[in-house]
């Protein structure tokens, strides 16, 4: 007698389990539960549950949660990945590595070409001048060249001081004057920057919260808005080790008690700055004074001109032709000359466009200073001269209101005006103050040692 088919339990490896939920979901839009994400794939549950949290890591995604607690999953539909690099990203990373490479050549060019050609167009002057006159004696008086300007343009002084001494041979100012001609043209160096500047910083606020945040703490401590914030929670969630809580009121809370753990004081030190307090500043075009500016101008103008006017000057003062030398004297220094000024003035243009997304961005850090300012920020409602006083923070409001969890009171006040509201602001807050009062100090203990190296 034949027996009955049976179906057995399949085990999956980790890396097996993701790629089969993914191709299950790949095209998918819209939210899922587990229990679709198992219906899909045909995974067990518990491979399912580890497999989304892998994909969670790996794509952009959401997490959010119903009345009863319910986590829901949300995909992008072509699963793009967190650590993919746009277009626009590549093409900005080879811009970069092409003006690296230009960088180091105009400045060996600046170091070979500006106080060279500055030189040369001034012996030529001196030529011409001593060309007046025959005498033996002019050249006893013109034939020497001073080479103190190369030394001050590298940053030596060879000459006296202001009281007539004699200075250091090779003696540094602070600043050469070849960097401020770098400067000058390229803009000041800029500052190092930790690329794990706004991770540490999100940590530290994490452990200074008790291991609990919300979309909100990074809304108001990045200045993100509502979606990208909830992207960079489920991202934190699987890199540093957090699960998702829900509340009962249906907020999704995640929870890192793992990063809570330490063997000393000070863990949980609050970071210093909310967005609304670390706007931007604008960065200096040259970083030089206005008087060093002029005089790298004045240098780089007088090579710009001189090949219409010292150059013809010198061949007809001199009866020479120097129509062998024309790609040498004239088309070289022209082109570098106007390369000189071109760079600087792009970069002041540059300047200028960079400034209007600055301002967008301090905009928004502004307005969402103004909004968690209140102490109220239920349903009671707030105007707009008080969120916004400012046309540009008007605009913002107007443009971000949703993304920012914002929304329109549904009556205007007894003066007619409208109000503005922050529901999710205000429940997400009310919800995470109730979740850290209630989170145990035990959290923070590492545990009694029971072994180390240094007995």
């Amino acid at each position: 007698m034949a027996t009955a088919p049976t179906i057995e339990r399949k085990d999956y490896s980790d890396n097996r389990a993701t790629a089969l939920m993914l191709e299950a979901l790949r095209g998918r839009g819209g939210k899922l539960t587990r229990a679709d994400a198992v219906a899909a794939s045909g995974l067990p549950e518990d491979d399912a549950g580890r497999a989304l949290t892998a994909l969670l890591k790996q794509y952009r995604s959401h997490l959010s949660a119903t009345a009863s607690g319910e986590l829901l999953y949300q995909f992008d539909p072509a699963f793009s990945r967190r650590d993919a690099v746009p277009f626009r990203a590549r093409a900005a990373a080879a811009a970069a590595l092409l003006w690296r490479g230009f960088r180091f050549l105009f400045k060996i060019a600046i170091v070979a070409t500006l106080v060279g050609y500055f030189a040369l167009f001034v012996a030529m002057m001196v030529a011409m001048i001593f060309a007046r006159s025959s005498s033996d004696r002019d050249d006893d008086r013109g034939g020497g060249f001073d080479i103190g300007p190369l030394f001050w343009f590298w940053g030596w002084n060879a000459g006296p001081d202001p009281y007539g001494r004699p200075r250091a041979a090779f003696a540094k100012p602070r600043v050469p004057f070849y960097k401020r001609v770098f400067a000058f043209v390229f803009g000041p160096p800029a500052a190092p920057v930790d690329p794990l500047q706004d991770e540490k910083r999100i940590v530290a606020y994490i452990r200074a919260q008790r291991g609990r945040i919300a979309p909100v703490d990074l809304v108001r401590l990045m200045g993100w808005s509502f979606p990208h914030a909830e992207q960079e929670a489920t991202r934190l969630m699987v890199d540093y080790g957090g699960e998702p809580e829900v509340t009962d009121d249906g907020v999704v809370v995640y929870v890192f008690k793992a990063l809570r753990l330490t063997a000393g004081a000070g863990a949980d030190r609050t970071p210093g700055g909310w967005a609304s307090e670390r706007l931007e500043p604008t960065p200096p075009l040259t970083g030089n004074e206005t008087e060093t500016n002029v005089l790298i101008a004045g240098f780089n103008a007088f090579n710009l001109l001189a090949p219409f006017w010292i150059v013809p000057a010198f061949e007809a003062r001199m009866r020479v032709s120097l129509a062998s030398w024309h790609v040498a004297l004239v088309e070289f220094p022209l082109a570098f000359s106007a390369v000189f000024f071109a760079v600087p003035f792009a970069r002041w243009v540059k300047g200028r466009l960079d400034a209007r997304v600055r301002a967008t961005r301090n905009d928004r850090r502004r307005l969402l200073g103004r909004i968690f300012a209140s102490a109220d920020l239920g349903l009671a409602g707030r105007t707009r001269e008080d969120l916004a006083p400012t046309p540009a923070l008007g605009a913002m409001l107007d443009r971000e209101l949703v993304s920012l969890g914002g929304d329109v009171a549904s009556e205007p006040d007894a003066r007619g005006r409208v109000l503005y509201t922050f529901p999710r602001i205000a429940q997400e807050n009310a919800a995470l103050a109730r979740l850290r009062a209630a989170a145990p100090a035990a959290e923070r203990e590492a545990g009694e040692i029971v072994f180390s190296s240094e007995n």
